[in-house]
């Protein structure tokens, strides 16, 4: 069989052509031909190797802003660390953001929203969770499909200071959000964000899954046990008569770009370059299972995807925390920070603390694996210098921020896991 040298017109037929099926008595063609079926075994390749966030060859990006383009979002919380980051995200895929948090309490003047100028991309409201009057009026106002309770007293040493406060805010605050969203007709997934400490933790070097006891040995992992419970009885006996997807999320330490959080090891790490402190470690031997901060809000956002769709199977506790490998102790994960960040000898000081801190805390995340299909993307290697570079941009060229953070966000739903 013959063929005429193949013209435009003729291309699609072409690529069709199962080239062992035919023979061909002129080399030019054959090569042609050959080319072809190369490049369709390449492009089958590609799409099969192509990351994805449910399972599906689909871009991730674009599978997020199909489902989040013009959706109402509500995040509490929204001017802290995970909470600004959400937003940004949140808005780079379209969604209506509205947020709702205390005015942000500065740390050596440093303000993550406000670098990013996030004020200006979202409804931006302020008040105290435990104001539920106020939450009410703003919910019932904007009408949103999905929420994220994120707002919080988050610091263990803080909630030894200041217990009463740890406790109505993490408690009588997460009481608020569930009994405000009880009667909203237009929500769909509402995810309640508590903490890998909120487990009964003996010591034991073992990682907690979903259904392990809770407990907590101090006044901040005691308050998320408490909110924990408080939200399986508000499942049981109200939402699961709404059409409400709810959800708790327990994770584990995060780090990444824009965190100026008092008492963290990666904020003290860049205050003491920055205003050349002292670095002091409480707890240097204390292991912890550290994640990048992008990893664990994409198993938030594709949480919320599932929960709006079927809310009787994805409704329940769900750990996000890395594989074992990447979990460090404190001391470790300062010293990675420091070696790549500074060209320099360095000292770290250590001071033990008085107040009690579980040593060791890990979590299986097997069940966020097996039934969302999360992952995370970024080893521990990676994440440390994903980090150092958006400090890097925040200190030498801080009116690049905005559009450096962006381009992280990109970056990241655009990385092939190896």
């Amino acid at each position: 069989m013959f063929f005429e040298y193949p013209i435009p017109s003729t291309y699609s037929k072409i690529k069709n052509i199962n080239i062992k099926n035919i023979k061909i008595n002129n080399s030019f063609f054959i090569y042609i031909l050959e080319n072809i079926y190369s490049q369709k075994l390449q492009e089958k390749k590609r799409k099969n190797n192509q990351v994805t966030i449910f399972g599906e060859n689909k871009n991730r990006i674009l599978k997020l802003k199909d489902f989040y383009k013009n959706k109402r979002v509500f995040v509490t919380g929204h001017t802290g660390f995970k909470g600004t980051w959400l937003c940004l995200i949140l808005n780079y895929l379209g969604a209506n953001v509205i947020g709702y948090s205390l005015k942000q309490t500065l740390y050596d003047n440093f303000d993550f929203y406000k670098a990013i100028n996030l004020k200006k991309k979202i409804k931006s409201y302020y008040g105290d969770i435990l104001n539920k009057n106020r939450l009410l009026t703003i919910i019932k106002t904007n009408k949103p499909q999905i929420f994220f309770h994120l707002a919080a007293q988050s610091l263990v040493i803080k909630s030894y200071l200041d217990p009463k406060t740890t406790f109505e805010t993490n408690v009588i605050g997460t009481a608020n959000v569930l009994d405000v969203c009880r009667d909203q007709k237009y929500l769909r997934s509402l995810i309640i964000v508590t903490s890998d400490k909120c487990y009964l933790n003996l010591e034991q070097k073992k990682s907690f899954k979903e259904d392990s006891p809770l407990g907590g040995n101090d006044p901040y992992s005691c308050s998320k046990a408490m909110a924990e419970r408080l939200v399986k009885i508000y499942f049981n006996r109200v939402y699961k008569k709404t059409s409400i997807g709810l959800a708790t999320v327990r994770a584990g330490n995060v780090i990444g770009g824009g965190d100026f959080s008092e008492n963290r090891i990666i904020p003290d790490v860049i205050k003491h370059i920055l205003n050349k402190k002292k670095l002091t470690l409480r707890n240097p031997n204390h292991y912890r299972p550290w994640q990048h901060v992008f990893d664990l809000l994409s198993g938030y956002l594709n949480l919320a995807i599932k929960l709006s769709k079927n809310k009787n199977r994805f409704s329940g506790p769900y750990n996000f925390g890395p594989k074992i490998k990447k979990s460090y102790t404190v001391l470790k994960l300062t010293q990675k920070f420091l070696d790549k960040i500074i060209k320099k000898k360095y000292e770290i000081e250590f001071n033990k603390s008085n107040l009690f801190e579980a040593d060791f805390l890990d979590i299986n995340s097997s069940k966020s694996r097996t039934k969302l299909k999360w992952e995370t993307k970024y080893s521990g290697s990676k994440m440390i210098e994903k980090t150092i570079d958006w400090y890097k941009v925040f200190i030498n060229e801080p009116s690049k921020i905005e559009q450096f953070s962006k381009k992280q966000i990109l970056d990241y739903f655009s990385y092939k896991i190896n």
